[in-house]
């Protein structure tokens, strides 16, 4: 990194605070709307990549169900997979795991978890692992080095890229601000070994407001990890905890370095602000990883993975098709190149629905209705909607629900069905469906009326 690169974050960091604190990014729009354009273009060019590792977190191995040890054996297989059939690089050259690798931390699931990892990693493959919280409900810190067999803070070079990470001190849940100086100590290390390279570290919460489901489950120790990585942009962390879908758009979050979630091989729960339940149903359907690749030029390129698809996800763009989805950082030291910043909330376009669509009264009884209506279209992620019941008689009492769009799935679901109940007999309703997008931000409504029938 260069000096003024250096100097430049010291600038910043007081700012990088209170971008952590409001999650505001002072970017204009044409600004944002240019980064975005040179990451797509740069996505379309060739990239070979001379770094490769796959990233997962909350793996949550049980003695009682096999089904995440058979999802982590599949990431060992499909991770492989790819890297045999590249026509350049054919290494897998990591594995990484950010924590609740086992639901209780017993040594039945350590063993259980170490098997899998001994039976599928190759000798080629370096692994990587830190604690979270669920481990140390059975044999805690000593139960991970016994199994591990490594640091509880790993520190590992792996073809020239440094890979730091903390678990949560044995003394705590969370980590202390012993492990923070380590950690700053280590990245002033890895700095110097290389400034232009990306740093990989990891801890198993995530940083406070930074990426989905980041407001409700994050690190206790949020901002004076902040403070630290806020000083090296080329950092790019890895969390958990959240068990937020990998593909939504806000799970990647830049602003002085880069923050990306890592996914769930357990089950999805979602954030606090939509809806009155955040684990959905059908939560259990899921499984998803990252493969990460480094080229040449210090390019990181970020490929979410669906197990139970097999295959890379898809863009959650209702507009994209089957277009894959890839997160670029074209210079990891260069804050003024980063794309995915908070900026997006404004050049992100409310979702919409097609001329002709409509909402269908499917079932009618006196205090509940059933209603079903097409997906929205949008740009980036149709991630809700406000379904709201209004009686025209006294528009001052509604009756309002939030739905997902279910858009963690794929193939996302073409048409939803949703049941409001608390209607009153043989009152008439005006039903407005409103889309949302994962800023929360909405698009127009499509209609009806009915009457809930009489008992």
């Amino acid at each position: 990194m260069t000096f003024f690169r250096r100097f430049k974050a010291i600038l910043c960091l007081p700012l990088a605070i209170l971008m952590l604190v409001t999650g505001i990014s002072p970017v204009s729009t044409n600004k944002q709307k240019a980064r975005e354009a040179a990451v797509e273009a740069s996505i379309a060019e060739a990239f070979e990549p001379v770094l490769r590792f796959a990233v997962a977190t909350d793996v949550h191995i049980s003695a009682a169900d096999n089904t995440n040890a058979e999802r982590l054996r599949q990431l060992f297989e499909s991770a492989y997979r790819y890297a045999d059939n590249h026509p350049t690089y054919t290494t897998l050259d990591a594995v990484v795991l950010t924590g609740d690798n086992c639901d209780t931390g017993s040594d039945a699931e350590y063993e259980i978890l170490t098997s899998v990892i001994d039976e599928n990693k190759r000798d080629e493959t370096t692994m990587i692992a830190i604690m979270g919280n669920h481990e140390f409900h059975e044999t805690a810190h000593e139960g991970f080095v016994r199994h591990m067999k490594q640091d509880l803070n790993p520190h590992v070079v792996v073809k020239g890229f440094h890979f730091i990470g903390i678990s949560p001190d044995p003394t705590d849940t969370w980590q202390t601000p012993k492990q923070i100086n380590w950690m700053s100590a280590q990245l002033r290390k890895a700095a110097a070994d290389d400034p232009d390279k990306p740093i990989f570290t990891m801890q198993h919460g995530h940083i406070w407001n930074t990426v989905y489901v980041s407001r409700s489950w994050y690190t206790q120790m949020s901002l004076p990890l902040h403070m630290v990585y806020a000083r090296f942009p080329q950092v790019v962390n890895f969390s958990g905890h959240s068990h937020g879908p990998v593909n939504n758009p806000l799970n990647i979050w830049q602003n002085s370095y880069t923050q990306v979630a890592a996914g769930t091989l357990n089950y999805f729960e979602m954030e606090r602000d939509i809806g009155d339940n955040t684990v959905p149903e059908g939560s259990r359907n899921a499984a998803q990883y990252l493969i990460v690749e480094v080229d040449a030029a210090n390019r990181v390129r970020i490929m979410p993975y669906n197990i139970l698809t097999d295959d890379f996800m898809k863009t959650p763009a209702s507009t994209d098709g089957d277009k894959q989805l890839i997160w670029q950082i074209n210079d990891v030291c260069d804050t003024c190149s980063f794309a995915y910043t908070s900026a997006r909330k404004k050049t992100d376009g409310a979702p919409w629905f097609e001329d002709g669509d409509s909402v269908c009264v499917d079932s009618a009884a006196a205090e509940s209705v059933t209603l079903s209506f097409p997906q929205a279209e949008d740009d980036v992620c149709v991630y809700g909607y406000r379904i709201r019941l209004k009686d025209p008689a006294h528009p001052m009492k509604k009756i309002e629900k939030e739905i997902y769009s279910e858009y963690y799935f794929e193939p996302m679901p073409e048409r939803l069905s949703v049941t409001v109940d608390g209607l009153t007999a043989g009152t008439t309703y005006d039903v407005t469906v409103t889309p949302l997008n994962v800023w929360l931000k909405a698009g127009d409504p499509i209609t009806c009326r009915f009457t809930a029938p009489q008992n």
